[in-house]
């Protein structure tokens, strides 16, 4: 509670003292009914509000959505490297007694994290970053060491507190005049946001710590932060300062510390499951660099997967993201959204509506069958339950070979008829694909070459046909772009290769007829209502 000394934020009147002292009062209750815990890592009392049960049934509901909501990457072989690695440094772990899980997720942005049970994630992205075995060993000790420390319930304890302090500043403000930060805003506390740098801290020690004490080098700290800060400055242009109120140091900061905490660290090595370097870099090779083709591909305003063999067409203009529950498309005017989901297997859509939205989506003068390109289908429109809650929207359920695809169109605000011909059109475009477009689906992917004599990063790219531009690949080798390579040294390359689709769709079925779309789909004017309805109105 140190940075509330010194009234940093103006020179606002000090609360009545009957309010101190009431304030006072409701954390002294808090800590006689609650208790102090010991900090296995630091062995000091502290206030904490989430007991250790809690902390698992939180970690288990968030790694289920972890699961439904990123995705895992469906690599064995990676995932139990992953883990036999983090589970050499979790035996070392100033806390026992939590059971530590590694995986590997689904996630192209360099990140890791953990959840307060001991479920440790390191993302796709990141390891697409790493360029050895400590670096990778020292990201999971970081994590572990979140775990250890309680982290978790700490920022549970403190933002608890903070609504107490706050709610007694509201009462004082009624009372004795409002504080003021100066913005117009109530008064924080400062102290919340330097206390999550001081966690980010701690984590990277007892990550070196760990890494030491299993027989890794905890260098490796170091030379994966500045490959962070290299990261974050070719996404940026520059370096990102650590400011007051930011949550996570700066990785540059963070880097010069971890590296001189490792030079004061005695380390003797006698701990590696990769051989050698170049074992550590096949273990990734192969890894996608962005979504592979068998979660989808987008092109252009057209969705395509491989696997399920099918494709629709999203409007010009709008924003399209696909994520492993959906795949959604946003207006230009963010006023809309157009949803594909996969309901599940079935060939009665009818059904699946009933099942989705209960006997009011099924019933009434704006619900009924449909034909889409010749497949039976159910439309509904009305207010039902959809991703943005209960509002007004258009939907439909497609049945295709087993599976039953869910449509959607919602106006976020603004009126719905303005939309009404587009959520009709997006439906109307789901197609299987062309022979065509099965056989130019392609995916990028590593690739660990070894350069030639007097090789740049640029020969070897055109050599070698790296989509990475020259920063790019810099970046994720940990090297300078511009230099020479030595002959021999390996380097870490982006490749577009073919993708062949495993589906038992496909099977015997390859050269099938492709059902139309809505010939005013392709013009780019409202389609002809979907027989039997013609519906109106608002819903």
């Amino acid at each position: 509670m140190a940075a509330w000394r010194g009234r940093p934020f103006g020179h606002a009147p000090d609360p009545p003292a009957g309010l101190r002292r009431l304030g006072g009062l409701v954390i002294t209750a808090l800590l006689v009914v609650l208790g102090c815990a010991v900090n296995p890592v630091s062995g000091q009392r502290q206030l904490v509000f989430m007991s250790e049960d809690q902390e698992k049934k939180i970690d288990e509901q968030a790694a289920t959505q972890v699961a439904e909501q990123i995705g895992l990457v469906e690599d064995p072989a990676l995932t139990a490297y992953v883990n036999e690695i983090g589970q050499a440094l979790a035996k070392n772990s100033p806390r026992q007694g939590v059971r530590y899980r590694f995986h590997v997720v689904a996630m192209d942005e360099p990140n890791a994290f953990a959840l307060p049970g001991g479920n440790i994630y390191i993302s796709r992205g990141l390891l697409l970053l790493l360029n050895d075995e400590s670096e990778l060993a020292n990201v999971l000790g970081h994590e572990i060491g979140h775990v250890a420390a309680r982290h978790a319930a700490q920022r549970d304890a403190l933002m608890k507190v903070m609504t107490v302090l706050n709610t007694v500043g509201m009462i004082g403000a009624s009372v004795g005049g409002a504080r003021s930060n100066g913005n117009g805003g109530p008064v924080g506390n400062p102290g919340l946001h330097g206390f999550s740098r001081q966690q980010e801290s701690e984590a990277d020690e007892i990550g070196q710590d760990l890494a030491v004490a299993t027989g890794i080098d905890p260098s490796g700290m170091a030379r994966l932060l500045r490959s962070l800060d290299a990261s974050e400055r070719m996404e940026r242009g520059f370096s990102r300062e650590t400011g007051y109120f930011d949550t996570h140091p700066a990785a540059r900061e963070r880097a010069a510390e971890a590296a001189t905490s490792a030079e004061v660290r005695r380390f003797e090595s006698h701990f590696a499951v990769a051989e050698s370097r170049q074992d550590f870099l096949n273990r990734v090779t192969g890894l996608s660099v962005g979504p592979p083709a068998s979660e989808g591909i987008v092109e252009g305003e057209r969705f395509l997967h491989p696997d399920l063999d099918f494709s629709v067409r999203f409007p010009a203009g709008w924003e399209v993201v696909n994520t492993r529950p959906a795949v959604y498309a946003l207006s230009p005017a963010r006023d809309a959204i157009l949803t594909l989901e996969l309901h599940g297997e079935g060939d009665d859509p009818a059904a699946a509506a009933h099942a989705w939205g209960g006997d009011a989506a099924v019933a009434g003068p704006h619900a009924g069958p449909v034909r889409i390109g010749g497949r039976e289908g159910y439309r509904v429109r009305g207010r039902v339950p959809t991703l943005a809650g209960q509002t007004l929207a258009e939907v439909y359920w497609i049945s295709d070979r087993g599976m039953i695809y869910r449509l959607s169109g919602t106006v976020l605000r603004g009126d719905f008829e303005r939309y009404a011909g587009t959520f009709r059109t997006f439906p109307r475009s789901f197609r299987s694909l062309t022979a065509d477009e099965r056989t130019s689906m392609s995916e990028i992917r590593i690739e660990v070459i070894e350069s030639l004599p007097g090789e740049t990063l640029e020969s070897l790219s055109h050599r070698t046909g790296n989509t990475w531009d020259p920063i790019e690949t810099a970046v994720h080798n940990g090297i300078r772009p511009g230099q020479t390579l030595e002959p021999g040294q390996l380097v870490k390359v982006a490749v577009r290769i073919s993708y062949r689709a495993s589906s038992p769709h496909l099977q015997g079925d390859l050269e099938r007829d492709v059902a139309p779309e809505d010939p005013s789909a392709a013009k780019g004017v409202p389609p002809r209502p979907p027989p039997p309805l013609e519906v109106g109105g608002s819903g």
